[in-house]
């Protein structure tokens, strides 16, 4: 991925920390208080309760999928998709939502097929593809987005 530096939010004093990107593996620390900024190496459950904490309060940029366990094309991806979740840890979060478990999400977000991926930057959303994808489209489709 082409991209010098990444936006991390300070799980304790909350406060947002531009990181380069080549620093992601030495654990950066917060620049006001001290405390290391982690950031997630797997993707993250996402719910009604936590959308707003986990997608729209990131400062950076967040791919979510939409799935549903009955789709084959779905069960198919979710190798693809924690792969980059750890390929990615620190410069794109990783987000799941079950569209069964979560009507009112699906329904807010006019998901009428799964799966669905989202890409967001800074809790605004970037583009959607629809259906399945392989890893090389999805890394392609990602690095689109991402600015330097």
């Amino acid at each position: 991925m082409a991209i010098d530096s990444v936006l991390l939010r300070c799980s304790s004093c909350r406060t947002v920390n531009r990181v380069p990107a080549q620093r992601l593996p030495e654990h950066p620390r917060c620049g006001k208080c001290g405390s290391v900024v982690d950031f997630p190496r797997t993707p993250a459950e996402v719910t009604g309760r936590t959308f707003d904490h986990e997608i729209l309060d990131h400062p950076g940029y967040v791919l979510l999928f939409f799935w549903a366990s009955w789709c084959a094309h779905c069960k198919g991806m979710f190798p693809v998709i924690e792969e980059l979740a750890r390929e990615l840890a620190g410069i794109v979060k990783v987000g799941l939502i079950n569209t069964e478990q979560e009507p009112r999400l699906a329904s807010l977000f006019n998901i009428m097929a799964v799966p669905r991926l989202t890409l967001y930057r800074n809790g605004r959303v970037m583009d959607e593809l629809d259906g399945a994808a392989s890893k090389p489209k999805l890394i392609s489709w990602i690095e689109s987005h991402l600015q330097t």
